[in-house]
């Protein structure tokens, strides 16, 4: 078996030329395999590959890659290309450490397959892995350390009762305030807003309680602004408490006995 795959694959390059680019890489003539389609080669195992081509073609590439052995040496002329992107083909189709050169208008393209066959595989060796080392327990210093003795327990120390740390004072449950959102009047008593729309004016001077009535129901009104907004926004004296949200001077509409008190 020839130890040589020479690839000649529309290339213009001269005789003269070719034969000196064989002398070039130490290819004898009588010992190379020489094919215009390496796709239908049907011997594989070369050691060295001479492709003299027109332009860089994936499937010519790939195909001589896959009849080369691991660690053959591959060289590749075209017609003047830019070195990058005859690198770049090469690598693409498989080969490893490419380098370009460019020379007499054409370029020079020398690379080598990988130092393993198609579908190598190899075990992977990991280390055993280490079981951690559990922390030593850091005794904290006997001089830290809160102890009883025996004799503290035989009644030699008199120990304080904690009903006495507290006053009269301590022992009064606070007031709760009633919640009111009108305003506050001299000494602290709630009174009625200056712009009063909910009633508690009326009734202050009555002395009687605000009650709602069919009246305030079928036009209401809240010059404060918070009676027509909701229960969370009206004082605790408002007697639209109770009702959802309403349009002011727009009818709140109600059940019939909504009004009526219960049994």
């Amino acid at each position: 078996m020839a130890s040589t795959l020479i690839v000649f694959q529309g290339s213009c390059l001269p005789l003269g030329a070719f034969q000196a680019l064989m002398s070039q890489n130490d290819i004898a003539q009588d010992s190379a395999d020489i094919t215009t389609d390496p796709t239908r080669c049907t011997t594989s195992g070369y050691g060295k590959a001479l492709m003299v081509l027109s332009h860089t073609d994936p499937t010519v590439l790939g195909a001589v890659c896959k009849l080369l052995k691991p660690g053959a040496t591959v060289v590749l002329n075209l017609p003047r290309l830019e070195q990058g992107d005859a690198s770049s083909a090469m690598l693409l189709s498989g080969f490893t450490d490419c380098q370009a050169s460019t020379s007499g208008g054409s370029t020079t393209v020398t690379a080598k397959t990988p130092d393993f066959a198609a579908g190598a595989k190899d075990s992977l060796r990991l280390k055993p892995k280490q079981p951690a080392a559990a922390p030593a327990a850091v005794a904290a210093p006997a001089s830290n350390a809160w102890m009883l003795s025996g004799d503290d327990i035989d009644g030699a120390e008199e120990l304080m009762d904690d009903e006495e740390l507290l006053t009269e004072e301590d022992r009064q449950r606070p007031a709760v305030s009633k919640q009111d959102d009108c305003e506050v009047g001299a000494g602290g008593a709630r009174k009625a807003c200056k712009n009063c729309s909910c009633g508690r004016a009326e009734a202050e001077a009555k002395g009687e309680k605000v009650k709602l009535t069919q009246e305030m129901l079928d036009n209401p009104v809240s010059s404060c602004g918070n009676c027509s907004l909701g229960d969370a926004f009206r004082c605790a004296g408002c007697p639209y408490r109770g009702l959802p949200s309403f349009q002011p001077g727009k009818k709140i509409t109600l059940p019939a006995d909504f009004l009526t008190a219960d049994a």
